[in-house]
């Protein structure tokens, strides 16, 4: 028995290695860009250990061959070599997710959606989304939501479709949300879709971004021990050097001495800054347990998590309340109405707002407000009036 389970293993050894001497130079290569993408994912902080991306060489398959789809046009490759960064990041970050036959259906559909060669389906007249090449800092949201609403009958129990965009949602989230702003910076740089993942103002190569103008009202990513990760508002005063990488602030809110008057001014580099967002209006209605958000907390904006939705009691009625709470700093915690929080928001190109899922929304920089839902707005502004009213 111990001389045929020898004879077994050097048969299923050789097997192996005859499946990875067929692999062609490209697939070598994108395997070993894969296994270097896990490494940064590790050194960011995105994975735990190397051990969580379960990426397996392929093995030869015993299927007959089946007619796959048609070459891909010049745009779509155009398309595809743009998105390989974050691409081969989300391919390492999904097989350390799920299984790889779930990996490998996901793969083949992001890649058709990448590409914008577009998904085909059955009964389907042409693929869905063909013509439109989808993008990492995309209303990933919206489209899923999209994707429900036209295709839910041909999607397949959502496998072709809705599970695909449902990963790159999580992806999405992992990629501008990991390691605060300096990781995330680094992580979204790269790509040539991410000119500026984590608010960042700057190029690669640091030079001020176009919005950065006297007079500007920014907000600060703080870096000081117990204020790390919050934001600050800000009006930008003109350049500390001459290569424009360290900027002069005036705070809005926070002073130079304690219980003095006198706005605090000090010097932070720019790819601290970003342009003061919107105010959103009527998006309450998504936040729910686990939720990630910011907090109002001492004139600045804090990440939270909401831990409870809280609805007032009758006949009173008014809008509800939201339990809060840092991950980071156990002190920061509130139950607040909607009014105190907006959504997490990232810049994406320097030129447009991206709310992060759950709310999936974008907006032009600049913007004094955004509406989520007119409707939505309406309702918390006759809550809070009517609260106001029995008070």
């Amino acid at each position: 028995r111990r001389k045929q389970a020898n004879i077994w293993c050097r048969e299923r050894g050789s097997e192996a290695l005859m499946a990875e001497e067929q692999l062609s130079e490209y697939e070598k290569a994108r395997l070993a860009r894969i296994e270097e993408n896990k490494r940064m994912l590790v050194a960011l902080g995105i994975e735990e250990a190397s051990s969580q991306c379960r990426h397996k060489t392929p093995a030869a398959s015993k299927s007959k061959a089946r007619a796959g789809p048609p070459p891909l046009s010049d745009v779509q490759r155009a398309a595809l070599a743009r998105a390989e960064q974050w691409l081969e990041r989300f391919e390492c970050w999904l097989r350390g997710e799920c299984s790889r036959a779930n990996a490998d259906k996901v793969m083949e559909r992001v890649s058709e959606l990448v590409s914008g060669r577009g998904v085909a389906l059955k009964g389907g007249v042409e693929p869905a989304y063909s013509g439109r090449a989808v993008s990492i800092s995309d209303d990933l949201v919206a489209l899923k939501e999209h994707a429900t609403a036209a295709y839910g009958a041909l999607d397949n129990g959502g496998w072709h479709l809705r599970h695909p965009i449902g990963k790159l949602i999580k992806f999405q989230q992992v990629l501008f949300s990991s390691g605060g702003g300096g990781a995330t910076s680094e992580a979204a740089s790269s790509s040539d879709d991410l000119e500026s993942g984590g608010g960042t103002p700057s190029s690669s190569s640091g030079a001020a971004a176009g919005w950065l103008v006297e007079g500007a009202a920014v907000e600060v990513e703080m870096d000081e021990e117990g204020l790390r990760g919050s934001r600050y508002g800000a009006t930008f005063l003109g350049f500390a050097d001459e290569a424009r990488r360290v900027a002069r602030l005036q705070y809005t809110n926070l002073t130079a001495e304690e219980g003095g008057e006198e706005r605090l001014v000090e010097e932070a580099p720019c790819a601290r800054l970003r342009p003061s967002p919107p105010a959103i209006l009527g998006w309450s209605s998504r936040l729910r347990p686990g939720v990630q958000c910011e907090l109002w907390h001492e004139d600045g904006w804090w990440e939270v998590v909401v831990y409870e939705k809280r609805r007032p009691p009758k006949p009173r009625g008014g809008p509800a309340q939201f339990e809060v709470y840092s991950e980071t700093y156990g002190e920061v915690e509130a139950t607040v109405g909607a009014g105190r929080l907006r959504p997490r928001l990232v810049l994406v190109h320097g030129r447009e707002w991206l709310a992060l899922a759950p709310f999936g929304f974008k907006c032009a920089v600049g913007a004094a407000e955004h509406v989520f839902s007119r409707a939505e707005a309406e309702a918390e502004a006759a809550a809070a009036a009517a609260a106001s009213a029995w008070a």
